[in-house]
């Protein structure tokens, strides 16, 4: 193994076990006996146990093709900073950074930066303000899709139309470029963050371009087609129960339930998204223990098979690199 190999390798380890993997799932679990708690544990019990198995297969399956577009987008921005990296490398690299959406934000996945860096000598700055962009087109597709339930259902769409409005203004804030190059130039004569102040102005010149109205347009409708199948998952998993679902449900709860977890800041959202799509699902009539073990199903088959499946990834990757070494 290289040194770099190395370097990547001792850098998974520290992330798989330092950075709050367990601990998240341990939070988790005692989310999820909270909401079967809060209702009744063996109605809960008794809807999981219910399930077609077949059922829990689809909402994995859809998932992956959620991730199929997560990860179109990600290579497309690479392309379009002219970052070459092979596609197999480039496929390593995103489904890996997976293992990090525990994280607050999904922050971590800035790991993916750290791991072209290391693998294929990318600058750092290049690629850290595509893991930017990938977040915040997120918000805006999972947004989107809260809004569309609140115009349809005739819910109040104020918070939504806050958060879409402070995301347009920093993109239009982005976009003033004059304005942003005389903040770095300022900045090179401050203590501390001058020494940084490079480096930040070549973020900076790389996120410019990724928010410009084609990366932004491109960008987001991949976002929308990758959350949309998770949102379609909700609503099977809900039609799966025996009661009446439809797919604006499916996207609304999904959207604005993932809305509130990646404000709240939480590791994975965790409480706070779970909280609120049980809550918006029982304002709509469904039953509690139904609300309760829907949410549960889905956000395994979305956040922890997301976990799980990026810590396989690297762990493969790592072993395979072992082995050629």
């Amino acid at each position: 193994m290289t040194a770099n190999d190395n370097a990547v390798a001792s850098r998974g380890r520290e992330i798989i076990h330092n950075h709050g993997l367990w601990l998240t799932a341990l939070l988790s679990v005692i989310v999820f006996l909270g909401l079967a708690a809060y209702t009744d544990l063996s109605d809960v019990k008794s809807a999981l146990a219910a399930l077609n198995p077949e059922t829990f297969g689809v909402v994995l399956g859809l998932t992956t093709v959620g991730y199929g577009f997560r990860f179109a987008k990600w290579h497309y921005y690479l392309r379009y900073l002219d970052v070459t990296v092979p596609i197999g490398a480039s496929m390593i690299t995103f489904f890996s950074g997976l293992m990090m959406v525990i994280t607050p934000g999904k922050a971590g996945e800035v790991w993916k930066a750290w791991f072209l860096r290391d693998k294929r000598g990318v600058p750092a700055s290049k690629t850290t303000s595509v893991v930017g962009a990938e977040r915040i087109t997120d918000l805006i597709a999972l947004s989107a899709m809260a809004a569309l339930g609140l115009v349809v259902y005739s819910r109040s769409s104020l918070p939504i139309l806050v958060i879409l409005s402070i995301i347009a203004a920093g993109i239009g804030l982005l976009q003033w470029r004059r304005g942003c190059l005389a903040i770095f130039r300022r900045l090179e004569s401050a203590p501390i963050i001058g020494e940084y102040a490079t480096e930040l102005e070549q973020f900076y010149e790389n996120a410019y371009r990724l928010f410009q109205f084609r990366p932004l347009a491109v960008s987001t409708l991949f976002s929308l087609m990758a959350w949309g199948f998770e949102g379609v998952a909700l609503w099977i998993v809900l039609e799966s129960f025996g009661v009446e679902a439809t797919v604006v449900i499916g996207l609304f709860v999904f959207g604005l339930g993932s809305v509130i977890g990646a404000v709240s800041m939480l590791p994975g959202g965790l409480a706070a998204t779970e909280a609120s799509m049980v809550g918006v699902l029982v304002t709509f009539g469904y039953p509690e223990a139904i609300a309760a073990a829907a949410t549960i199903i889905i956000r395994v088959g979305t956040l922890w098979y997301a976990a799980v499946l990026g810590t396989a990834v690297f762990l493969t990757y790592k072993a395979t690199r072992s082995t050629k070494n």
